[in-house]
């Protein structure tokens, strides 16, 4: 409650950057942004590779994750950089127990899944699907009893790595064009090879961990020819139960004299 600090903290340099360089120089290992949503982590980084120090910067939560699954993965991350956490406070309450690790994969005993042993294992025909064949597309399935279509897949930085170069402030958002370029993919799989129009309604941004669910309707085809096509996306995670959001409305056709516009809605 001292007015003077409050004044001095309006009227001086925060003097943030040198606090952080100093830190790093007198070796501290691990900087950790306790906060809903990382702002500083982006900041810590360059201040820290422009000292020419070795440190991990860790956030503990992140927008629209803000579960205890968020939490652990931060603490594994502080624990993988040498940090030594208190295990056995983390779990107590919970159904948790320490395992022994496996040995590699071919000491006595064999712990590691063969991919393919199961029935179709990486072929999506074999759920009922069709392959979308598309670098940001899984699979397409044609709605039953109907005209309209259904092309689903899953974003990540770990399976779509060069996503992370595109980044804003921190945040990996998914180019518009990359948008554009799945709404062409679903336009062709409804023999419509023109976008007439496609208004992006809102970013699509990547977690650093986990991934997301990406689904692109289209419409029967109208009277004169045109479809809409839609893009959605939600958190990948195994409980994620939450809305759909809406990132793009599009029109396609086959015409070839069809005059296309972007714009944001």
């Amino acid at each position: 409650m001292d007015a003077g600090y409050w004044v001095r903290n309006l009227r001086e340099p925060v003097r943030f950057a040198p606090v952080i360089e100093a830190l790093a120089r007198a070796g501290a290992g691990v900087f950790v942004e306790a906060s809903p949503h990382p702002v500083l982590v982006a900041g810590i980084g360059d201040t820290v590779a422009e000292a020419g120090a070795q440190c991990a910067v860790v956030e503990t939560l992140r927008r629209d994750e803000g579960g205890m699954a968020r939490f652990l993965t931060s603490a594994a991350q502080v624990h993988v950089h040498g940090v030594d956490l208190d295990w056995d406070t983390v779990f107590t309450g919970t159904s948790r127990r320490r395992v022994d690790l496996p040995t590699y994969a071919f000491q006595r005993e064999r712990f590691w899944l063969d991919a393919g042993r199961s029935r179709g294992a990486g072929d999506v025909r074999e759920l009922g699907l069709s392959a979308a064949d598309h670098p940001l597309l899984g699979a397409a399935v044609e709605v039953a009893d109907s005209d309209e279509w259904l092309m689903t897949g899953r974003l990540s930085l770990s399976t779509h790595p060069w996503l992370a170069d595109h980044a804003v402030h921190g945040t990996v958002l998914v180019p518009g064009t990359a948008l554009v370029e799945m709404v062409i993919r679903a336009g062709d799989e409804v023999g419509c090879d023109e976008i007439e129009e496609l208004t992006l309604q809102a970013p699509l941004h990547l977690p650093q961990f986990g991934g997301v669910l990406v689904q692109l309707r289209t419409s029967a085809r109208a009277a004169d020819g045109r479809r809409e096509v839609m893009v959605y996306s939600r958190p990948a995670d195994e409980d994620a139960d939450g809305p759909w959001t809406c990132h793009a409305a599009a029109v396609v056709l086959a015409s070839a004299s069809a005059v296309g516009s972007v714009g944001w809605g």
